[in-house]
This record gives C-alpha cells, sequence and structure tokens, in this order.
C-alpha cells in the first residue's frame, strides 16, 4: 500500500519500525540493557487447578485470594451480604486500580450484576444508574435517553461507582471530576443499612462518599447531572513540548478540551484538542492503539547505544511523526472521550496546582534526559476543574483547577525504580496522589495535604465503619486506621 493511501498512524509505526530494523541490523539478540531490565510476571500469582481463585487486577500487580466471593443484584442483596460477611469486606468493580484499593483474603463483593439506569428525569438531564454499570455500556444506555456525561475518563472499562469512589477525571479545565457531577447517592453501610446522600440529605455522608476509596460502604445507585447527548471532534497532533507548554493557557481557553502526551527522550509530545464536533467535520485516519508497542521497539533498538542512542532515537521520532499530519475522529461523545488499552502497564498519577503544571512536567521530562532513564512510555499531561469534594484530587484549587501528570511503565517491567525517582518531584509541587493508581505516600503525608476535610472525612468513616469493616491493609496504611 502506498503512503498516500496508508493511514497516517499506520504510516508512522511502519515508518519507525524501518527506521528501528536500519538502526539495529548490526546488532546481537539480547545487547540492549533495556530488554535485560528487570522483568516481572504480567500475573503476580500462579493457580494451581482446584486450588481457590485469586482475583487479580488489569494492570496485573494486585492480587488476593477471598475466602468468599458475593456478586448480589439488588440493593436487597447488597445489604444481605454485607449482615452476613466476615472480615474485611472490599468492592470491585472494572478492578482498573493500580494501587491495592480492592485486596482483601475474607469477603470480595462485585458490583457488577448491578448494571443499568434506574430511572430519568429529562427535563433535569440527571438519571439514576446502578454502581455496576461501566462507563462502555453506560454512554449508549444515556443516548437512548437523549443524554450524555459532560466529560469522561479515557478508558471506558471503569464501573461508575469505582470511577466516584477513586475521583477518576478526564481533562478541560472548565469540567470537573466524575464525582462532581454525582449529585445524588444510595450507600449501603457496613451495618447493612441504605443511606439516601445529596446536597441536603446526610449531607455529610454525601461529600465523604463522593470519593471514599470504598471505606464508607458500597454504593449501590449514583443520581448524574449529565447534559442533552451531543458530538465531539478529536484532533490528534505532533508537536514540539515546549511549544506547547508556552501556549498552554491559549490552548485551554481555546479547546473544550486539551491534553498532550510528552515523548520521553524527545522534545516531541502528540496533543489531543477535542471540541464540540460542527457538520463539516470528518474522520481522518485511524487511533493506534499498538503505537506505544512500537515506541518501545525503536527505543530498546538504539536507545541503548553508547553516547548515540538518545540521539538516534530522537531523530528517528522527528523523521517519522515530527511532520506528520493531524489525526481526526468524530462522533458521539461517549465514542470519542474513550481509546482503546490493548498494553498493559502500570501508572502513576499525581495533581499539582494548575500554575505549576508547566514546572512540574518540565523537571520530570529533565529528569528522564539527564539521569538516562531506561523509559519510553509517553507521559500524560491533563486539567481538571477544582472541586469542593473532601478527598478529591482537585479539592480547594480554585478556578483554575489542578494539572494531572501520569508516568507509566510496561506490565512486564519493574515499575519501582522508575516510579521512585519521579514521585519526588511532584512532592515538590504539592502533589495530590490519585487514590486509583500507585504511591507511597501514607497517612500523615496524605493528611497534610488535605487540610480542610481529612477530619471530617474521618469522622464519617468512624460513625459509619467504627469496626473497621471496610479498611484492607492498603487503606490502614493511607488513612491511619
Amino acid at each position: 500500500m502506498s503512503n498516500k493511501s496508508t493511514p497516517p498512524n499506520r504510516r508512522r509505526r511502519q515508518l519507525l519500525q524501518a527506521g528501528a530494523a536500519g538502526a539495529a541490523v548490526s546488532l546481537l539478540p539480547g545487547c540492549s540493557p533495556h530488554k535485560a531490565a528487570a522483568t516481572v510476571p504480567q500475573s503476580p500469582v500462579a493457580y494451581a487447578a482446584g486450588g481457590p481463585m485469586p482475583w487479580i487486577n488489569w494492570a496485573g500487580n494486585q492480587t488476593c485470594t477471598p475466602r468468599q466471593r458475593l456478586a448480589p443484584s439488588s440493593e436487597a442483596e447488597v445489604v444481605d451480604a454485607l449482615k452476613r460477611s466476615t472480615g474485611v469486606v472490599r468492592a470491585v468493580g472494572a478492578g482498573h486500580s493500580f494501587s491495592a484499593v480492592v485486596p482483601t483474603n475474607d469477603t470480595l463483593i462485585s458490583m457488577d450484576l448491578l448494571e443499568g439506569v434506574v430511572q430519568h428525569d429529562a427535563s433535569l438531564h440527571q438519571a439514576d444508574i446502578w454502581a455496576g454499570t461501566r462507563l462502555s455500556a453506560l454512554g449508549p444506555m444515556l443516548e437512548g435517553l437523549g443524554q450524555a456525561l459532560p466529560n469522561q475518563p479515557d478508558l471506558n472499562y471503569l464501573s461508575l461507582g469505582g470511577a466516584v469512589a477513586n475521583a477518576a477525571h478526564a481533562t478541560g479545565r472548565e469540567f470537573g471530576n466524575i464525582p462532581s457531577y454525582c449529585v445524588g447517592l444510595t450507600l449501603a453501610t457496613p451495618s447493612g443499612e441504605l443511606l439516601a446522600c445529596s446536597a441536603t440529605q446526610n449531607p455529610e455522608v454525601f461529600q465523604a462518599a463522593r470519593t471514599s476509596v470504598g471505606a464508607l460502604g458500597l454504593i449501590t445507585r449514583l443520581r448524574m447531572q449529565n447534559q442533552a447527548a451531543f458530538k465531539l471532534v478529536e484532533t490528534n497532533r505532533v508537536e514540539k513540548t515546549e511549544e506547547v507548554l508556552e501556549d498552554i493557557e491559549q490552548r485551554l481557553a481555546r479547546h473544550r478540551h486539551f491534553e498532550m502526551m510528552p515523548l520521553l527522550h524527545s522534545p516531541l509530545a502528540v496533543t489531543i484538542a477535542t471540541d464540540l464536533a460542527g457538520p463539516a467535520d470528518l474522520n481522518v485516519g485511524e487511533d493506534d492503539p499498538q503505537a506505544v508497542n512500537t515506541l518501545r521497539s525503536v527505543y530498546e533498538a538504539v536507545g541503548w547505544l553508547p553516547g548515540l542512542g538518545e540521539l538516534a532515537y530522537e531523530k528517528l521520532l522527528q523523521a517519522a511523526v515530527g511532520g506528520a499530519a493531524s489525526s481526526v475522529r468524530v462522533g458521539a461523545s461517549y465514542e470519542i472521550f474513550p481509546h482503546v488499552r490493548v498494553v498493559r502497564f502500570r501508572e502513576m498519577e499525581y495533581t499539582v496546582p494548575a500554575d505549576a503544571g508547566p514546572a512540574c512536567l518540565r523537571e520530570i521530562l529533565r529528569t528522564v534526559r539527564e539521569r538516562n532513564l531506561p523509559v519510553c512510555f509517553p507521559l500524560e499531561f491533563r486539567y481538571c476543574k477544582g472541586d469542593d469534594i473532601w478527598l478529591s484530587m482537585f479539592e480547594g484549587l480554585g478556578e483554575k483547577g489542578g494539572c494531572a501528570i501520569s508516568v507509566h511503565q510496561f506490565g512486564d517491567i519493574d515499575y519501582r525504580p522508575y516510579f521512585a525517582e519521579i514521585e519526588p518531584i511532584f512532592w515538590k509541587y504539592a502533589g495530590r496522589p490519585h487514590w486509583g493508581k500507585i504511591h507511597t505516600l501514607d497517612a500523615p503525608r496524605l493528611a497534610a495535604l488535605y487540610p480542610r476535610h481529612w477530619r471530617d472525612f474521618h469522622e464519617v468513616r468512624r460513625a459509619l465503619d467504627p469496626q473497621g469493616r471496610m479498611m484492607n491493609a492498603h487503606l490502614r496504611t493511607i488513612f491511619g486506621a
């Protein structure tokens, strides 16, 4: 197929692969220290036939072997499950948390059977939704009602309950995280009571439950403030990272949503601008879910060469993607917000005050380059509106909100050395870790990051769960319980 007819993203991959092959043609197999780096198995546990069935998260870095697994299909069954369970009780949705928020060897409760829209209000664009509903299923459901989530994360595998519990978010300075669109919820407490919560009904429980990391009980349903269904156009470009940072305020003002993915050991970044679609907007090119694997192949082929590797890698990227044409996706909002995730990885994310975002990113990029860290998985750089939710990463950050910066490592490589180099940089900029992603902070350090409502949250938690039945080892560490 000629370059004229090959989609831009696929053409970039072909150019990178060809360049890597040429650069590595004389290398002996296995001579790259990047390929020889410490690796970890995709699954952290081995399953023996006939033995207890382990639970493993999507990333393959968290596991447990529950004594009992329950899957209630109604609120009455949720209440009964909580009353009958013993030991530590944890709920699980899609299993997309990288931190150890789920594991328990006692009782694991899946919310998957609580799925669908319970009821809706067409005049207010609100809908009551079961907590186990995956975002991938929710989009078409809401479209059938003429509604849509105002914003959505870039992966749609999450359950709605999990997205609220861990404060999942997308990008857009004028748009809050998923919990900020929750205007009511029902909480099943550890004692088996069903509490209806909103800004006017059990308001303190409502504020605590909207980001609770599952420490208060099990959310069974949520009332979401939606909007009329809408279409989006997403434009992907390859640009210079520094030029984008210099222009970041204008980008945020110009686009409904804007984010970028800086390419490590390179001056380049993939920028993603998303706006309301117009009648003339058309699809151009295609999304490339294998792009990070291509980057990895190229980096492992040339990135290790003493004195020349980084330069060779940068030149290959410049030649292959530096002047590449844009790709454009157009469709319903729930089709455009998410991207396919076929490459397993582990992730750490911190949110820093918006004004500190560019400086924090520059220091991360400089650290990777100066210390020659052997990583090539792109970073993620996004903005989100501030809020007043007690344990939201964006709480109290004002009109400009926060800047969320994510670092990733491939699932078969030990992420710990890389994350250990980068995490202290976030601390310098008053960063707050994402509750569902990897970090090393404990309760005293986290309490200092949430000075206004840390005690408020724990007063509610202790009142609802005085015996700590919802507290696994990880939650005891981060909450000091």
